[in-house]
């Protein structure tokens, strides 16, 4: 890897780095119930949920919504890119899911404009003005990673090893874990995200499917809980 791949990757990993997004919690939203259920009580449900997770959740939706915004970006379809923002709003069934989801972009479009100035993230700012709800973090991600020239593959992959950290670092004050445990679940999900950006990478618009009904319904049970772990 030459110094400025190497460069590029450190900014990539920068960008997702948990302590300036202050909330994304939209992915353990659900894993809470199963928590409390205790379907998820050890490292080996959480290694199970991880995979499932990752590999029949997330690579049929958001790492296709990633690649399609990257297709369209090169494209300069600004419509299509609303578009598939639309499609990826309306996807997400859950109101708590939708509303952690929306916080996490907003928070992440306001910080990267901070740091430095983008024509495409200033351009979608303007259009969320209006339509506040498409302000997803998938595609304020997805946007920037193509502006700043980080190839498909390492924004898939990137995107899906934070989501897999995320979901760990939850399990471990909630389930609790040991550290350990969850270096062990981290370092054996690492091949599941890689066979998941591999398949990400063969799929398109139209094999988009959701995978993840109980999740939905756990995610739908936690709008109701009078004290939660993880609160959006």
């Amino acid at each position: 890897m030459s110094t400025k791949e190497s460069k590029k990757l450190l900014h990539l990993l920068h960008t997702h780095h948990s302590s300036f997004l202050k909330s994304q919690v939209a992915h353990a939203i659900g894993m809470e119930m199963y928590i409390r259920s205790r379907q998820i009580n050890s490292k080996e449900d959480l290694a199970s949920f991880c995979n499932s997770y990752i590999g029949n959740y997330l690579v049929y939706n958001d790492a296709i919504i990633i690649k399609e915004l990257f297709l369209q970006l090169k494209k300069n379809d600004w419509q299509q890119v609303v578009y598939l923002a639309e499609i990826y709003n309306a996807r997400k069934n859950v109101l708590e899911l939708k509303k952690t989801s929306r916080q996490a972009g907003k928070r992440l479009l306001d910080r990267l404009l901070t740091i430095q100035s983008s024509a495409f993230l200033e351009k979608w700012q303007k259009e969320v003005i209006e339509k506040e709800m498409l302000n997803h973090y998938v595609v304020v991600y997805s946007m920037y990673a193509y502006e700043q020239g980080f190839d498909l593959y390492s924004a898939i992959q990137m995107y899906l090893y934070f989501s897999l950290t995320n979901l760990v670092q939850h399990a471990v004050r909630a389930i609790p874990l040991a550290p350990k445990d969850a270096e062990k679940v981290t370092l054996e999900a690492l091949d599941e995200v890689d066979k998941a950006t591999e398949k990400a990478m063969t799929l398109s618009f139209k094999d988009m499917k959701n995978n993840a009904i109980g999740l939905e319904i756990s995610a739908m049970q936690h709008k109701y809980l009078l004290s939660k772990l993880f609160i959006s």
